[in-house]
C-alpha cells in the first residue's frame, strides 16, 4: 500500500457539479441497490480502459468524482471534504472504496450524539480521517466475485501509527454470511455497482470502526477513546469474534466463543512485550502489526500447572525486586514461552491461502511453519501452527491479527524447577531463606533425584507472621551471616548437614528463628494427599540436639472432600490455599497460608489444655520441670486431670505441701512418665493376626513402659508382667484380641490423643489413668497423711496397733505371730468362707475422719481427760463422763478394730504388676482385692463382727454391721451403725477409705441390751398394766358407790 501524503483542503468545481446533476438522473433510473449476495447476479461493470482518456464521460476518474455523482454518497463526501480528504483521495488509483449510506452515517451521529457540524482537528461528527481511510482498500480493484468466495483480509489506507514511517494498513475482513450476506467487519455489503478510474466501490449500510487493539482484543472489552488518534468509541471485542462466528453460523450471542485470551496477554507483558499489545511507540521493535497464535485460558491451564502458569505469567513480577538473577531468568523464560505464539507482521491465512508455509516470528527468535486447510463445508479457513491447531483464524485487529489456537505446546528448552515454581506461587521470601541456610539445592534442580515435600508460606504470610520485610536489612544481619560464615567453618555446607548446622546455630534472632522454620517447612519424602491420609506425620529436615537427633515432625490434617470441592489438608493448623499440590519432578509443593511455628517447649504446649494443668502442676510442684525440659528426646505420657483426682487419697498425699516424701515420690510417678526417646505413633507397632510386638522403652524414673497399637488405638502397658504376656504369646487374629482386652484390663492405658508436637520430642495424652511405678511406695501410713487423719494415727499407736501400717510380710517373725492371730480369729468365720484359712496379707482401713472422731462422745471424754481438762463447753452431759478412763480406752480400741479389715490371700500372694518388692516390704497386693465389692462382707478385727458394703451409686459405697437388726427390742430405739465411704486410696499392702462417720459398735451382753434388755421392758410393761388396772378398778367402785347412794333420800 502507497503511503499517503498530507491533507490539503479542496473545493468542487462547477463541473464537478454539473457531472453530479447530469449523472443523478441516470442513477435514479437504474432503482435502489440491493444487498450484495453470493445468490444475486451482479452484472458487474467492466473494468476500465487503462489506456482511456481520463477526461471521458464513461467513467468518473477519482473516487471524488464518484461520490460527487450519485447524491446516496453525499453524506460520505461532505465527511471527506471537511476532513481535508479530498486531493490526497484524488491522487489514489487501484484501489477499492467501501462507502457508507447516508443513513448509517447519519444513525451513526445520532448513536454517538454528533448531530452538530463542529469540526475540530481530525475529527468530523464524531468520524475521524483514519476511520475514514479505513474504508478505503489498497489491494487493488476487487470485484463482486472476490467478495463472494469466501473469507479475505484486506489492507486499507488507515495507517497502523501516524508517527512511524511504517508501510502497514489496519487491515478489515470480508466474509460470506451463512445466509448468504457480503460482510465488511460484520456490516452488509448492498451494492457495488460503482466504478471509476481510480477503481471500484461498494456501498455498505455502516459506519466500519476502527477494530480494536490486540490488548482490547483479548481483554474483551470497548477500548477507550483515543484523541490522539482520531480513535473514540470503537465497538467492543466481542463484535469482531462474533463477525469470524457469522461465517460459521455459529451462535454469536454466545459470549464463550471468543473464549477468554486472558492469559497470553499476561505472559507477553510477563515477557516484556506488552508494547506489541498496544502498538506503543516506546519500543521500536514492538511498533508496527503482529499477529498472535493466542491460545485460550483453557487451553493453557490443560498444558501446564497451577503453579507452572503462575510461573509464566507472574514470576518476573514477583521477582522483580527480590533477585537479580531470579528476575532475568524468569522474563527470560517468559520470551521463551511466548515466542511460539507471536509472529512480525500481519500473517492472514485467508491471504496465504492453502498449503505450507514458513511464516516469521518475533525478534528473529524463531521461524513458524504454518499449515493453512480448508474446513469442512467451506467458511472459515483452519489448519496448524507449528502443529497446533488453529481453531479461529483471521480476528483483525488495529495492530495485527488474532488466530484462535486450541492446543498449547511446551518448548524443550524449557525446564521448571521447585524455585521457579516457587517464585510463581509469590514465595520468594522462602527462596532466599533457602540460600541463606545454604539448601538451595533441595529447589534448584541439581539433585532432581530427591524427594521432598515443601510446605511453603507465601511472602505476605511471612511478612505477617516475622513482622517486617524480609528484604530489609536487620541488626542481626551481620549475626546471621557470621553464623553462616561458621556453617562453612565446621564443613556444613552441604545439605545433608542441615540437622548438625542446626546445632551451629543459636536460636534467639528473628532471622536465625527464621532459618530454623525454614527446615522446619522442608520434609522427607514425596506426600500427595493420598499420602497424607495413610500417614500424616512427615519429618522434617529440622533435627538437632534438642530432639537427640531425631527429625521433627509435622502433622497433616486430610477433610472429607465435599461434593466437587477438594479435599483440604493443613499442616499444623496452617491451611492449603492450593486446591491441589503442586507436583514438580520429585518434589511436592503445598502453599500455606501462614508459617508453621516450630514445636514449642513441653510446658509451653501443656498449659494450652486445661485438661493437663495438674500435670504441668505436678511438674512444678516435684521440682522435675527444669530437668524434664532440659532432656533431648522425649516421649512424654501426659495424664489427664480426672487421673490425678481419681486417685483421691493417694493424690492427697502427693500433693502435700512442704512434705518431702510426697515431694519426692511425686517428682518419681512424674518421671515414670518421660520415656527417653521420642516415639511417634505410626513408629509404634502394630499387633497383627500373627505378631504381637510391644516396643518397650526406659523413662526417666527406671521403669519400663510398653507402646503398642491395635486398630482400636494406641496402648500403654505399665507393668512387666503384661509386658511379658505380650511379647510371649503370637497366636490367631482372634486370640490376639482376647488376650488384648485382659492385658487392657490388668495395666493398659488407652491413649486418647496421640502426637502433640513438642521442641524436644512428642507428647501423647493418656486419657484415663496413669502410670505409678514400683519405686513410688504408697503405704497405709501415707494415705492417712494425705488424709490428714491425724486422730485415728494417733489412736493406733494409742492401743498399740501400728503395725496394721506395714506390711505383714516383712518379716518372717511378724509373718508367723499374724497367722496365728489369723487362724485363731478364723474359727469365727461362717463354714465354707474361702478366706477360712488363708494368711494376712494387709489390712484395710476404714478411717473415720477427725471432725466424725469429735462428734464420738468416749472420744471426747478422753480426749478431756488426757489435757486434764476439767469440763468442755456444751459437753457436759457426756454419757461418758462418769466412766472410768479403762472403760473408755477398751471402748475405743474396740472401736478402732471395728474399723480395720484384715486383707488375706495365699501364701504366696503375688502383686498386680508382677513388680519387684520394695525396699520396705513385699509387692504391691492387686486392686481387686483390697477395693470394696456389692454386697460382700469383710471380717474386722473385732471378733466375731462382719461388715458389709453396698454400693449405693457408681462407685459410691456404704459400710454397716453385718447380720445385725436395724431394732434390737419391739419397740427399742433403732440401732443404726452405718457410714458412706468418702474417698479412698490403693496402699502397697491395703486400702485406706475415708468415713464421713465411726461405726458404732454391736451391743453386747453386759450393757443395756440382749435378753437383760428384754427382761428389763417386760418387767416394765407387767408393773404398768398392773398399776393401771388397779388404778382403773378403784375408780370405778368409786363411782358406783356415789352412784347408788345418790338415789336415798336424807331421813
Amino acid at each position: 500500500m502507497r503511503r499517503l501524503g498530507g491533507h490539503k483542503n479542496a473545493c468542487s468545481s462547477m463541473a464537478t457539479l454539473a457531472l453530479a446533476l447530469a449523472l443523478l438522473l441516470a442513477v435514479l433510473a437504474q432503482g435502489a441497490p440491493g444487498p450484495l449476495s453470493t445468490d444475486a447476479d451482479p452484472s458487474p461493470v467492466p473494468d476500465p480502459d487503462p489506456d482511456a482518456d481520463p477526461g471521458q464521460d464513461s467513467l468518473p476518474t477519482t473516487f471524488v468524482d464518484l461520490l460527487s455523482s450519485d447524491t446516496r454518497f453525499s453524506e460520505f463526501l461532505h465527511t471527506v471534504q471537511r476532513l481535508r480528504m479530498v486531493i490526497p483521495l484524488n491522487r489514489v488509483r487501484n484501489a477499492t472504496l467501501l462507502v457508507p449510506t447516508n443513513e448509517a452515517i447519519r444513525k451513526f451521529r445520532r448513536d454517538h450524539g454528533q448531530d452538530d457540524s463542529h469540526a475540530a482537528g481530525s475529527i468530523y461528527r464524531g468520524v475521524a480521517d483514519s476511520q475514514a481511510w479505513y474504508h478505503l482498500i489498497g489491494d487493488g480493484v476487487i470485484e463482486a466475485s472476490n467478495l463472494t468466495q469466501g473469507p479475505m483480509v484486506w489492507e486499507s489506507f488507515s495507517p497502523v501509527d501516524y508517527a512511524a514511517e511504517l508501510g502497514n494498513g489496519i487491515m478489515l475482513k470480508t466474509l460470506v454470511a451463512s445466509d448468504g450476506k457480503v460482510l465488511a467487519n460484520g456490516m452488509p455489503v448492498i451494492a457495488h455497482n460503482y466504478s471509476c478510474v481510480a477503481g471500484n466501490a461498494f456501498q455498505i449500510d455502516g459506519l466500519l470502526t476502527i477494530p480494536p487493539t490486540l490488548r482490547e482484543l483479548l481483554q474483551a472489552e470497548a477500548p477507550k477513546g483515543d484523541s490522539e488518534h482520531g480513535r473514540s468509541d470503537s465497538p467492543p471485542m466481542a463484535s469482531f469474534w462474533h463477525a469470524h462466528a457469522a461465517s460459521t453460523g455459529e451462535n454469536s450471542d454466545d459470549t464463550t466463543d471468543g473464549g477468554d485470551y486472558s492469559a497470553i496477554e499476561k505472559l507477553l507483558i510477563a515477557a516484556g512485550w506488552s508494547d506489541i499489545l498496544s502498538g506503543s511507540e516506546e519500543d521500536s521493535e514492538a511498533m508496527g502489526v503482529h499477529t498472535l497464535w493466542a491460545f485460550s485460558n483453557q487451553a493453557f491451564g490443560s498444558a501446564l500447572g497451577l503453579a507452572e502458569r503462575a510461573y509464566l505469567l507472574y514470576g518476573p513480577g514477583f521477582t522483580k525486586n527480590e533477585d537479580a538473577e531470579m528476575h532475568r531468568e524468569a522474563v527470560e523464560d517468559a520470551r521463551t514461552f511466548a515466542a511460539d505464539y507471536v509472529s512480525s507482521g500481519a500473517v492472514s491465512l485467508a491471504r496465504l491461502g492453502t498449503g505450507t508455509h514458513t511464516v516469521a516470528g518475533f525478534q528473529n527468535r524463531t521461524r513458524h511453519t504454518l499449515i493453512v486447510e480448508e474446513q469442512r463445508g467451506g467458511g472459515e479457513l483452519g489448519g496448524q501452527i507449528n502443529g497446533l491447531a488453529i481453531g479461529k483464524s483471521d480476528i483483525v485487529a488495529r495492530n495485527g491479527i488474532v488466530h484462535g489456537v486450541d492446543q498449547v505446546g511446551r518448548p524443550d528448552e524449557l525446564v521448571f524447577t521447585p524455585q521457579k515454581v516457587l517464585a510463581g506461587l509469590n514465595a520468594t521470601m522462602f527462596i532466599r531463606l533457602l540460600k541463606e541456610a545454604k539448601l538451595v539445592d533441595h529447589i534448584d534442580g541439581s539433585r532432581p533425584e530427591r524427594k521432598l515435600t515443601l510446605l511453603v508460606p507465601t511472602n505476605r504470610a511471612m511478612e505477617d507472621a516475622f513482622g517486617y520485610g524480609l528484604g530489609d536489612d536487620t541488626d542481626d544481619d551481620k549475626a546471621t551471616k557470621a553464623h553462616i560464615k561458621a556453617l562453612s567453618d565446621h564443613g556444613l555446607s552441604g545439605a545433608s548437614d542441615t540437622a548438625s548446622a542446626l546445632s551451629v546455630l543459636r536460636v534467639g534472632s528473628p532471622r536465625e528463628q527464621q532459618l530454623e522454620w525454614a527446615l522446619y517447612h522442608i520434609a522427607e519424602g514425596q506426600n500427595g494427599l493420598e499420602e497424607l491420609v495413610r500417614s500424616p506425620l512427615l519429618r522434617t529436615k529440622l533435627a538437632a540436639e534438642w530432639t537427640g537427633g531425631k527429625a521433627q515432625v509435622v502433622k497433616a490434617q486430610v477433610d472429607q472432600a465435599h461434593g466437587a470441592m477438594s479435599r483440604h489438608v493443613s499442616f499444623n493448623g496452617a491451611d492449603n490455599i492450593l486446591p491441589e499440590p503442586v507436583v514438580v519432578g520429585n518434589v511436592t509443593i503445598y502453599l500455606l497460608s501462614s508459617p508453621m511455628p516450630t514445636p514449642p517447649n513441653l510446658i509451653n504446649v501443656l498449659v494450652q489444655d486445661l485438661d493437663l494443668s495438674l500435670f504441668v502442676a505436678a511438674m512444678g510442684a516435684s521440682g522435675t520441670a527444669d530437668e524434664i525440659q532440659s532432656v533431648s528426646g522425649v516421649t512424654v505420657l501426659a495424664p489427664v486431670v480426672s487421673s490425678f483426682t481419681s486417685l483421691e487419697l493417694v493424690w492427697s498425699y502427693l500433693s502435700l505441701p512442704g512434705d518431702s516424701d510426697a515431694r519426692a515420690d511425686l517428682g518419681r510417678l512424674i518421671k515414670a512418665h518421660i520415656l527417653k526417646k521420642p516415639v511417634y505413633s505410626d513408629e509404634i507397632p502394630m499387633h497383627t493376626d500373627s505378631s504381637a510386638e510391644v516396643l518397650t522403652l526406659e523413662s526417666l524414673n527406671g521403669n519400663k513402659v510398653g507402646l503398642y497399637r491395635t486398630p482400636h488405638g494406641v496402648f500403654v502397658v505399665a507393668d512387666q508382667a503384661a509386658l511379658q504376656r505380650s511379647q510371649r504369646h503370637r497366636t490367631r487374629h482372634g486370640e490376639v484380641y482376647d488376650r488384648l482386652a485382659s492385658v487392657a484390663d490388668t495395666g493398659s492405658l488407652k491413649i486418647s490423643e496421640a502426637d502433640v508436637l513438642l521442641r524436644t520430642g512428642v507428647a501423647h495424652v493418656l486419657g484415663q489413668g496413669l502410670i505409678l511405678p514400683d519405686n513410688v511406695d504408697i503405704t497405709s501410713h501415707k494415705l492417712l497423711r494425705g488424709m490428714k487423719a491425724q486422730i485415728f494415727a494417733s489412736l493406733l499407736e494409742r492401743f498399740n496397733l501400728t503395725y496394721v501400717l506395714e506390711d505383714p510380710r516383712a518379716s518372717s517373725s511378724n509373718r508367723r505371730l499374724l497367722e496365728r492371730k489369723a487362724t485363731a480369729r478364723s474359727s469365727e468365720a461362717p463354714d465354707g468362707d474361702e478366706n477360712r484359712d488363708k494368711d494376712v496379707v494387709g489390712y484395710s482401713l476404714l478411717v473415720p475422719s477427725d471432725k466424725a472422731w469429735r462428734e464420738n462422745a468416749a472420744y471426747r471424754e478422753l480426749a478431756r481427760r488426757d489435757h486434764d481438762e476439767l469440763s468442755l463447753a456444751g459437753d457436759e452431759e457426756n454419757p461418758w463422763r462418769n466412766s472410768t478412763t479403762a472403760d473408755i480406752a477398751r471402748h475405743l480400741d474396740m472401736l478402732v478394730r471395728l474399723h480395720i479389715i484384715p486383707v488375706v490371700g495365699g501364701r504366696d500372694s503375688r502383686a498386680v504388676r508382677g513388680a519387684e518388692p520394695s525396699s520396705s516390704g513385699g509387692s504391691r497386693l492387686p486392686e481387686s482385692q483390697l477395693l470394696l465389692a456389692d454386697r460382700k462382707t469383710y471380717p474386722t478385727m473385732l471378733e466375731g463382727v462382719r461388715l458389709r458394703a453396698h454400693e449405693f451409686a457408681s462407685d459410691r459405697f456404704s459400710v454397716q454391721l453385718d447380720r445385725t437388726p436395724f431394732y434390737q427390742s419391739p419397740g427399742g430405739v433403732p440401732f443404726i451403725s452405718f457410714a458412706t465411704v468418702v474417698r479412698s486410696g490403693v496402699a502397697r499392702t491395703g486400702a485406706v477409705f475415708e468415713l464421713d462417720a465411726a461405726l458404732k459398735l454391736p451391743p453386747d451382753d453386759g450393757g443395756p441390751g440382749g435378753w437383760k434388755k428384754l427382761a428389763w421392758n417386760a418387767a416394765v410393761w407387767l408393773t404398768g398394766i398392773g398399776m393401771g388396772s388397779g388404778l382403773l378398778g378403784a375408780s370405778g367402785y368409786w363411782v358406783r358407790q356415789w352412784w347408788t347412794r345418790s338415789d336415798y333420800q336424807s331421813l
